[in-house]
């Protein structure tokens, strides 16, 4: 009765340990901590307040650990729709862009501006397949995100990887911003070209 009243205690102390340290968010199994507690507990009793307090500081150091992953993770995922946003207007706008102009541009005399049309087409699926990259990068930086709660003690590495992946997705967002700013002048061009051919037609 005493042998069974004593494991009692034991896990009682230890599940209240487990209970105050937050181990149950950062570990999944407790097996071994355990296995390393009764053994202090019973050969080394004088050592068992030394490893608790080593614990304490591992578990907190964890859980900064994982706050921080935390917090980069949601800013990484709020600049990713701010991006994706930001592309799917630009991509909407040039569009339309581009409906406009081949509707004025339908007569004869227009074929070279046609040919100006396929070629922003072109450019535009270009940044349509720049634009299926971005996305599989953040479909890739998920994927990291989710690993990252598998490895905690990996943590601080993949965060370094998750920003640079970050300043990565920032460089490509700018330069497809600016080719197709490039694009819509290009557009305001051939629109002031129609113009005058149509006015010289009409004289």
């Amino acid at each position: 009765e005493e042998t069974v009243s004593d494991d009692e205690d034991e896990e009682f102390q230890f599940s209240n340990l487990m209970g105050r340290l937050g181990a149950k968010k950062v570990l999944d199994d407790e097996s071994d901590v355990k296995q390393l507690w009764l053994q202090l507990r019973k050969d080394k009793p004088h050592l068992l307040s030394n490893f608790e307090e080593f614990l304490v500081r591992i578990f907190y150091q964890l859980q900064e650990a994982d706050n921080e992953k935390n917090e980069l993770e949601y800013a990484l995922k709020k600049k990713i729709a701010a991006y994706d946003e930001e592309i799917q207007h630009l991509y909407e706008e040039m569009e339309q862009q581009i409906k406009k102009e081949k509707e004025q541009f339908l007569l004869k005399d227009t074929e070279r501006f046609q040919s100006y049309s396929q070629e922003l087409e072109c450019k535009l699926l270009s940044k349509e397949q720049e634009l299926e990259h971005l996305v599989q990068k953040q479909k890739r930086l998920e994927q990291q995100c989710t690993e990252l709660l598998s490895g905690k003690e990996e943590t601080k590495i993949v965060n370094t990887k998750l920003k640079m992946t970050n300043q990565e997705l920032l460089r490509d967002l700018e330069r497809t911003s600016h080719e197709l700013s490039l694009a819509q002048q290009q557009l305001q061009v051939l629109q002031e070209e129609a113009s005058r051919l149509h006015e010289e037609k009409e004289m």
